[in-house]
């Protein structure tokens, strides 16, 4: 596993976030979390979009799940098989606790795809 300090220009690492406040004038106080729910920082972000923090320890003690493959896929993106040229249409998709993306054309999750080798070719609206 890799360190915050080991993260790099283009890297993408997970983070979880829990708000543990909201106020009008001082804004979402926050809770930035990563692998094993180990607290990475607390940041606060003002009104006016100011994001301010402190990291829970040293950059090298924080651990980072890096992300490979990042494909950011939303429901009613099209997608294409680079190898096989089939198309579906994207109704679900996650980030894995490995970083790897997956998603599936069934709003069921029936079969899952993994992102790789996948491409985004347009975007359907399915919401009516």
């Amino acid at each position: 596993m890799a360190s915050l300090a080991d993260v790099r220009r283009g890297d993408v690492f997970l983070a979880g976030v829990r708000c543990s406040a909201a106020d009008q004038v001082a804004g979402l106080t926050l809770g930035l979390y990563g692998p094993h729910r180990d607290k990475m920082a607390d940041a606060q972000i003002t009104p006016a979009g100011v994001i301010t923090g402190q990291l829970a320890a040293a950059p090298a003690l924080i651990p980072v799940q890096l992300v490979t493959g990042l494909a950011p896929l939303s429901a009613g993106d099209v997608l294409e098989n680079g190898q096989t040229g089939e198309t579906a249409v994207c109704r679900w998709s996650q980030i894995q606790p490995d970083g790897t993306v997956v998603w599936s054309s069934s709003a069921a999750h029936r079969v899952i795809y993994p992102a790789a080798g996948w491409t985004v070719i347009s975007h359907v609206d399915l919401s009516g």
